[in-house]
C-alpha cells in the first residue's frame, strides 16, 4: 500500500528553497493550440540537460542522440501521452487539460548524478533550475519557465529505463485516462487479481507472496501468463479495461466479487483521487456489487480505521488499527458577476457544489457594479440558489476562503474545494497554489490539509447563459431572455424590476454590456 500511495502522490508536491521562502511547482494548462509549444519547450530543456550531462559525465542520459526523448519512451504516465504522437492535440486537451509535472525515467546511477548536476541557476532551454529534492527513488527539480511559471520535472531511477517492462510498471493507459481511471488503479487491480498466492508492485512486478526467493517477473506478457494463463490475450494486460476483460474470461466468476472487494478495500484507504470510474467499470463488466465479504466485515481496519502496524492478540498477530482522522470539507468560489449572478453561474458553480455530499458552500461576489448595493446583489444570488449557498460581496477571494476556514471544526483534516468555470481554470490553479503556499493574508497563517480544484462537467456551457447575454437582453428590453438568466425563483414583476434597473445602469455607464 505504501508503494501504491507513493505512486499516486509522485510529482507536483515538492518545495525547494530556504524555510519560509520555499518555491513549489504548479500544474500547468495544455490546450489544443498550445500543446505543440509545451512539448517543444519540455523536449529542448531535457535535451539540453542530456547534452550537458554527457559533456560532464560522458554518459547518455536518454540514450544515443536522445533517442528516448524522440520516441517518447523516456516518459511515463500522462507525460508519455503528452509527449507521444499517439494522441492528437484536441483529444489530449479535452481529457487532460492540466498537467501536474513531467515524469521521466533514467538509470539509478544517473539519477544520483543529476542531484549534483541540476544546480540552482543553471538554464536548460527555456527553463532555469530553482532547486531539487530527493524523495523515494526520484530526483525532482522545480524549473522556472521563461513565462514565470514553475514546473516540476521528475527523474525516476529505474533499471532499463524506456524498456517495455519499466513503462508497464510505471505507466498509464490513454483509454483508461479518458475514462477517468488512473495508472495506479491498474496496478492495484493487478495486485488484487494476484490474490493470496502472488503480489504485484511497481518496484518488483509480480512475485510469489510466500516464496521470498522468487525473483518475480516484470515483463507485461510474463505477468499476464502467470495471472491468466498462456492462452490469454496478453495485449490486454496493459490497461485497467483490458485486465477487467481478462478477469471476466479467464478467472472463475465466483472469484470476481473477492477481487472487487480487495480492490475496493485498497483504494478506499487512498485519499485525494476519484475511484468511482474504476469501481463502476468493474461493477458493470464483472457483475459484482458494493458489498464486502464476511472476512472484510470482521476486519476492524476495513472502514473508519487505518492499520499502523501489528500487535499480539491471543497469541497471534492481528492488525493494530486506529481510528482514521476525521475529515472536514468546505466549498468556495469567487464570481465577478456584473451586476449580479445569472443562473449559468449557479449551473456551473453551484451545481458542482451542491453535488458534493459534505461541507458548507461559500461564494464571494466581487464589487462589479454600483447600480445595485452589495446587500441587493447578495440577496439576489441567495434567492437564485434557494439558500443552498452562502453569498457575500467581498474585496478578494481570500476573505471568502478565510470565512470558510473559520466555519470548520478545530480538529480533523481540513479540505478546501475550489469551484470555478473552465474560463477561469488558470485563476483557480493560481489560487490553489497561493493557499497551499501560505500566500492568502486573510488566513493569517491558518492552513488547509488539502486543496482541490473542481471544474464543471459541461465544458461548453450548453445551458447557453452568460453575463453578456443577460446585459444585452436588459439593454434591448427582452424580458423573456432576461428572466431566464435571473431564474425561476423570481416573478415576472420582480424580473422586470431588476431588468429596468440594469438598463438604467447600462445607460448611465455604471454597467457595460461587454466587459
Amino acid at each position: 500500500m505504501q508503494r501504491f500511495k507513493a505512486f499516486i502522490l509522485e510529482g507536483g508536491n515538492i518545495k525547494v528553497g530556504p524555510k519560509g521562502q520555499e518555491t513549489s511547482a504548479a500544474a500547468f494548462p495544455v490546450t489544443a493550440g498550445t500543446r505543440h509549444q509545451v512539448r517543444s519547450d519540455i523536449h529542448h530543456a531535457l535535451a539540453a540537460i542530456g547534452d550537458s550531462f554527457h559533456k560532464e559525465h560522458g554518459e547518455h542520459l536518454f540514450g544515443q542522440d536522445h533517442q528516448r526523448l524522440h520516441d517518447a519512451t523516456a516518459f511515463t504516465g500522462s507525460t508519455h501521452d503528452l509527449m507521444g504522437q499517439h494522441v492528437s492535440h484536441a483529444e489530449f486537451a479535452k481529457h487532460k487539460p492540466m498537467v501536474g509535472d513531467v515524469d521521466t525515467q533514467v538509470t539509478p546511477e544517473h539519477k544520483e548524478k543529476l542531484a549534483t548536476h541540476l544546480t540552482p541557476g543553471r538554464k536548460f532551454g527555456k527553463y532555469t533550475v530553482v532547486g531539487t529534492k530527493k524523495h523515494g527513488n526520484e530526483i525532482s527539480a522545480v524549473m522556472r519557465h521563461e513565462n514565470g511559471e514553475h514546473h516540476q520535472f521528475d527523474f525516476q531511477g529505474v533499471n532499463h529505463p524506456g524498456s517495455e517492462a519499466s513503462r508497464f510498471l510505471h505507466g498509464s493507459n490513454w483509454e483508461d485516462t479518458k475514462a477517468g481511471i488512473k495508472g495506479a488503479h491498474h496496478k492495484i487491480l493487478l495486485n488484487a487479481v494476484a490474490g493470496d498466492t502472488h503480489k504485484f508492485s511497481i518496484t518488483h512486478g509480480l512475485r510469489s507472496r510466500t516464496d521470498e526467493s522468487d525473483p518475480g517477473v516484470q515483463h507485461p506478457s510474463d505477468v499476464s501468463r502467470r495471472l491468466f494463463g498462456s492462452n490469454a490475450d496478453h495485449n490486454n494486460i496493459h490497461s485497467f479495461h483490458g485486465v477487467t476483460q481478462l478477469i471476466k474470461k479467464h478467472i472463475p466468476k465466483e472469484q470476481h466479487q473477492a477481487i472487487y472487494d480487495k480492490f475496493k478495500g485498497a483504494v478506499s484507504k487512498m485519499k485525494g483521487m476519484d475511484h468511482g470510474p474504476a469501481l463502476a467499470h468493474m461493477r458493470k463488466h464483472l457483475g459484482v456489487h458494493d458489498t464486502v465479504n464476511e472476512a472484510m466485515k470482521d476486519d476492524p481496519c476495513w472502514t473508519g480505521y487505518e492499520m499502523i502496524g501489528k500487535k499480539k492478540k491471543n497469541g497471534r498477530e492481528v492488525p493494530n488499527c486506529v481510528k482514521e482522522e476525521e475529515e472536514h470539507h468546505v466549498h468556495v468560489s469567487y464570481l465577478g458577476a456584473s451586476p449580479f449572478p445569472h443562473m449559468g453561474h449557479h449551473t456551473d458553480i453551484g451545481g458542482s457544489m451542491n453535488a458534493a455530499p459534505h461541507g458548507k458552500k461559500f461564494i464571494g461576489l466581487s464589487g462589479k457594479s454600483d447600480a445595485f448595493s452589495d446587500k441587493e446583489r447578495e440577496d439576489i444570488a441567495n434567492k437564485q440558489s434557494g439558500g443552498k449557498v452562502d453569498f457575500q460581496t467581498v474585496k478578494s477571494p481570500g476573505i471568502t476562503i478565510a470565512k470558510a476556514h473559520a466555519s470548520m471544526p478545530a480538529t480533523g483534516r481540513k479540505i478546501l474545494h475550489l469551484h470555478f468555470g473552465h474560463d477561469r481554470k488558470d485563476f483557480a490553479e493560481k489560487l490553489k497554489h497561493s493557499v497551499e503556499n501560505g500566500k492568502i493574508p486573510e488566513l493569517q497563517g491558518q492552513t488547509f490539509d488539502e486543496v482541490r480544484v473542481h471544474l464543471p462537467k459541461d465544458e461548453n456551457r450548453s445551458h447557453g447563459l452568460s453575463g453578456t447575454k443577460m446585459r444585452t437582453a436588459a439593454s434591448e428590453g427582452d424580458l423573456n431572455t432576461f428572466k431566464k438568466h435571473v431564474g425561476p425563483n423570481f416573478s415576472d414583476k420582480e424580473a422586470k424590476s431588476l431588468m429596468d434597473r440594469t438598463r438604467v445602469g447600462l445607460m448611465a455607464g455604471k454597467i457595460k454590456v461587454k466587459r
